[in-house]
């Protein structure tokens, strides 16, 4: 039968278009690193190892040019690439901008058991290492966001199994010939601490919110943060009687002008942050939040069945996963600041809308996914070397 072999590494490669993608792979690893502290666990980078041009302007044209300031056209090529032929331009464009000698001596020399891939590029690299024989890895896929983009299967199927958020998800894949049980419906993975329970009772306290009124949570940050403020604007100046706490996150700038509308409206019921550690105290207190459907941001919200009102102008995946929220009835989409107001004199004259919407995300609380994750690859981690040395004869 052959000597059973157990996992000693394991590889989570991401790629930092947007910051999701980097998250949940250290959420991976810090999970499988204190569950099991005999394994060798890494996050890799893949943008790290393109060259400095090439990575500029790759992180530029997406995040700061298409994504940020022409969504428009970021859609059109969206929904141009999600073909399973035209995919292929995707695909080979991967190639050129990531597998080099530096990547294949870094995954090499690392020699993983196990690769946990968080984004579609490193799915991409990954497989075609495995095909190759340069690595004897077992690959997982988590797609990070709420609908199924044909790059997602540009992996060959190679993969022991592709993670998905909802059941729709797991349809498309098979009607794109991903074998069933490969799919596993386990949601976006989250983290150990903010899976924890927590008493919001004790938040609302302790961040000053336990006033009886309801909560809105503003996240203004990201690439087009300035978007935001006209919707903050219409909030505050409106004859709504909430506690508002605005998050710009790292974005200064933001802070700053934010910080001068507050004052210059007199409002007393907004509160303005920065960067904060303890956001999920901040969404536990809440009754509302307000942000773009980023696809780790949507997962928090669904996980704590906080309702959302979803803002900016999406594109690509941002779109698609909005489209999921609003058609389940999670979240309330406002394209501009007039069809914004007329939402919160709705929510305002009747919070029995936000109690139904949070029921309604109920029925998309699944078990914590992490947990899944890795129960899923330490059950099936085991392999004999009669089974390596027979691929590597084909």
């Amino acid at each position: 039968m052959g000597v059973i072999l157990m996992i000693k590494k394991i590889l989570v490669p991401y790629a930092t278009y947007g910051n999701g993608h980097k998250v949940v792979a250290y959420y991976i690893k810090e999970k499988f690193a204190t569950k099991n502290p005999d394994i060798e666990i890494e996050t890799l980078d893949i943008l790290d190892y393109a060259t400095p041009f090439m990575r500029k302007v790759s992180k530029g044209i997406f995040e700061k040019t298409m994504f940020a300031k022409h969504p428009f056209a970021w859609e059109w090529i969206y929904r141009f690439y999600n073909h399973k032929f035209r995919s292929l331009g995707i695909r080979n464009l991967c190639y050129h901008l990531f597998d080099n000698d530096k990547l294949r001596k870094k995954v090499q020399e690392f020699n993983p058991d196990i690769i946990i891939s968080t984004h579609f590029f490193a799915s991409i690299l990954a497989s075609r290492y495995i095909r190759y024989g340069l690595i004897d890895s077992k690959l997982y896929t988590i797609i990070t966001d709420y609908e199924v983009h044909e790059v997602w299967t540009k992996a060959k199927n190679v993969e022991e199994a592709i993670i998905v958020s909802n059941k729709e998800m797991r349809h498309d894949l098979i009607e794109k010939g991903v074998p069933k049980n490969k799919i596993k419906v386990f949601g976006i993975p989250l983290s150990d601490a903010f899976c924890e329970d927590l008493d919001i009772k004790a938040c609302k306290k302790k961040l000053k919110l336990d006033n009886g009124k309801k909560t809105i949570l503003f996240f203004g940050g990201g690439n087009n943060s300035s978007v935001s403020l006209p919707f903050l604007e219409k909030l505050i100046t409106g004859d709504y009687d909430f506690n508002i706490v605005f998050i710009s996150g790292k974005n200064t700038e933001l802070k700053k002008k934010v910080s001068e509308l507050v004052k210059r409206h007199a409002s007393s019921n907004v509160q303005v942050l920065g960067f904060v550690d303890g956001v999920k105290e901040y969404m536990a207190a809440s009754d509302l939040v307000i942000t773009k459907p980023g696809g780790l941001t949507v997962t928090e919200c669904l996980f704590l069945q906080k309702p959302m009102l979803l803002i900016n102008k999406s594109a690509g995946q941002e779109k698609a996963n909005y489209k999921f929220l609003v058609k389940n009835k999670y979240a309330l989409k406002a394209s501009n600041p007039k069809e914004f107001g007329i939402y919160l004199d709705k929510i305002s004259n009747n919070p029995h809308i936000l109690e139904v919407m949070s029921e309604n995300m109920g029925k998309e609380k699944k078990k914590k996914s992490i947990d899944e994750l890795y129960n899923l690859v330490m059950k099936e981690h085991k392999f004999k070397v009669n089974d390596i040395n027979n691929k590597k004869k084909d």
